[in-house]
């Protein structure tokens, strides 16, 4: 970086994750907001009554599918506003 007299510019992006539980399934929503805009994903585990994994291993698995689906999301929509900047007269 010899000779870059560039300024850095700081964003935060905020993620925030609920995790709720109902009959024996386990939701997630990943909600990330950043300028006036907001994604959410989705993520559930069910949880059968003989499991032998905790309710903890469910929120995490609800909440890493929910993470992914919020991934998922973000990618797609970038993917389309590259194809919308490489592609301005369709």
């Amino acid at each position: 970086m010899d000779g870059d007299h560039g300024h850095r510019t700081r964003k935060d992006w905020v993620v925030t994750v609920s995790v709720d539980e109902y009959g024996g399934q386990t939701r997630a929503k990943a909600r990330l907001r950043w300028r006036d805009q907001e994604a959410v994903g989705v993520g559930l585990a069910s949880m059968a009554a003989n499991a032998r994994y905790s309710a903890r291993v469910g929120d995490e698995l609800a909440v890493a599918r929910a993470l992914s689906d919020l991934s998922r999301r973000m990618m797609a929509g970038a993917v389309q506003h590259i194809e919308a900047i490489d592609q301005p007269g369709i």
